[in-house]
């Protein structure tokens, strides 16, 4: 079987590479230049379940943390298993960090209270209020994209071919924007927030300034602070960069950036000012960007057929990549029905919504 995979990120890539496992032939067209180019680059890759609400969507990403490890992506690089602190300091954010720790914990999913000298021993540079409430999340992990992406294009039977932007999508294969074609015996679109170009029936939140679609991220240069996990605060995210850097994230400061202008220096300002005050030390900033995120109308992944083809596209992609392109490629290779997808078919935007019954 021919199978193409439109996109080349982190779902692209890892349905490739499960498809091309089972002996087919797993060609991925990518508009850019380069492989991870889009929004798997732009991404704060926190690996967990940790807000993910409902209570099947939290176990789905559970559940990919688990492919995450059995895919070796810790010896192969992508993934550091080394937890989650969250420290909370207001009223507001203790009153729903316990509740959610609470709940957390009575569904199965690791997460418990530490002290905060405990959080010290953990994480030393770290400055936080001395009554802050900490909670701990050791099954949480933090990934590198690129090189997750890297691993999974390596897969024997997987090609990558660049700069080729698909216009549209038919039973025998796509049509290139130059007016070439590509045929194929299946069409699986991992293209992030532009699926809906290719298929309207997928509902995609368009980023706009101020919606949940846009963020800011930052990257500073290389310091001497020690961080190994992802941190939590009212005032700044952060987690290691690889090779001494920080990457860091204000929540609050994301309503104040445009999906297409540079960040504003006030925000840089800002992520400046927050990062000296929680590590200690004035450190420079290298980079920031303004990432644009893939979100359905309601939040969930869509996953399978839809028109001609087979879509795969989600928020949390870095989380749920090994574990959505397994059972992507159960459905379209194997073609075994796989109910864990049933809540994230593209039916439910319509009325009524039944699941579909089985996959060709």
């Amino acid at each position: 079987m021919r199978v193409l995979v439109l996109g080349s990120g982190v779902l692209g890539a890892a349905v490739a590479a499960r498809v091309a496992a089972r002996g087919h032939e797993a060609h991925v067209l990518e508009a850019g230049p380069t492989p991870a180019s889009g929004t798997s680059a732009t991404s704060y890759a926190w690996v967990n379940g940790n807000k993910k609400r409902p209570a099947s969507y939290r176990e789905l990403n559970a559940s990919a943390i688990a492919e995450h490890h059995r895919l070796e992506g810790v010896e192969r690089g992508w993934l550091v298993p080394n937890g989650h602190l969250e420290f909370a300091s207001t009223d507001e954010h203790r009153e729903e960090l316990t509740a959610r720790v609470e709940g957390l914990e009575a569904a199965g999913y690791p997460a418990s209270f530490v002290s905060v000298s405990a959080a010290a021993l953990l994480e030393p540079d770290v400055r936080v209020e001395p009554d802050a409430l900490v909670a701990w999340f050791p099954g949480e992990a933090h990934c590198y994209p690129e090189v997750f992406v890297a691993e999974m294009l390596g897969t024997a039977g997987v090609t990558v071919e660049t700069g080729a932007s698909v216009v549209a999508v038919s039973a025998g294969g796509v049509e290139l924007a130059d007016g070439t074609v590509r045929t194929a015996d299946r069409v699986i679109t991992c293209l992030g927030r532009h699926t809906g170009r290719l298929h309207p029936d997928v509902p995609m939140v368009e980023p706009v300034r101020g919606n949940a679609a846009v963020g800011v991220l930052a990257r500073t240069v290389p310091a001497p602070v020690r961080l190994s996990r992802v941190v939590t605060t009212e005032s700044l995210n952060l987690r290691p960069a690889g090779g001494g850097a920080l990457l860091v994230h204000a929540l609050d400061q994301d309503p104040l950036v445009s999906p297409s202008d540079p960040v504003p220096p006030e925000v840089l300002t800002t992520l400046r000012d927050r990062i000296h005050e929680r590590v200690g030390l004035p450190v420079a900033l290298a980079s920031a960007y303004v990432g644009l995120r893939s979100i359905a109308a309601d939040g969930l992944p869509v996953v399978g057929p839809v028109g001609a083809g087979y879509v795969v596209v989600a928020h949390s992609a870095v989380t749920l990549a090994p574990l959505l392109g397994e059972l992507a490629a159960r459905e379209v290779c194997d073609g075994v029905a796989q109910e864990r997808l049933a809540p994230y078919r593209v039916e439910r935007f319509r009325l009524p919504y039944a699941p579909a019954a089985q996959m060709h």
